[in-house]
């Protein structure tokens, strides 16, 4: 079931990569405040990719949206972070296009994770 519920959300993720512009991943304060409430591992999770995130340190930022993906989280929680992996993917690629290091081994190794779990 657990697999299944995975495998729904990565359907969902694409689905809005294929389908949306950059300005569909930008943040807003109600994204921002959907961890709020949230589980203490969780928030951390969050607050981590968001600082990440804003320091283009993509794997990082990925490593920690990806992780709240597996966890026990609200329909609002499950939108922000999609919204937040739909935006760092598309700087990430766009990044790795441009010859940026870091954002290559960043996508070869979502490609590596997301490879292993089929």
């Amino acid at each position: 079931m657990k697999l299944l519920k995975c495998g729904f959300y990565l359907i969902c993720f694409c689905l809005l990569l294929i389908g949306c512009s950059d300005k569909a991943y930008s943040l807003s304060k109600k994204d921002l405040a959907a961890f709020k409430d949230a589980s203490p591992e969780i928030k951390q999770a969050w607050e981590q990719g968001l600082k990440a995130d804003k320091a283009d340190d993509y794997l990082a930022a990925s490593t920690n949206y990806r992780s709240i993906l597996i966890k026990e989280i609200t329909p609002e929680q499950l939108v922000s972070v999609q919204t937040a992996l739909g935006g760092l993917n598309i700087r990430m690629n766009e990044a790795a296009a441009k010859g940026n290091a870091a954002a290559q081994k960043a996508v070869d190794s979502v490609k590596e994770t997301s490879g292993s779990r089929r």
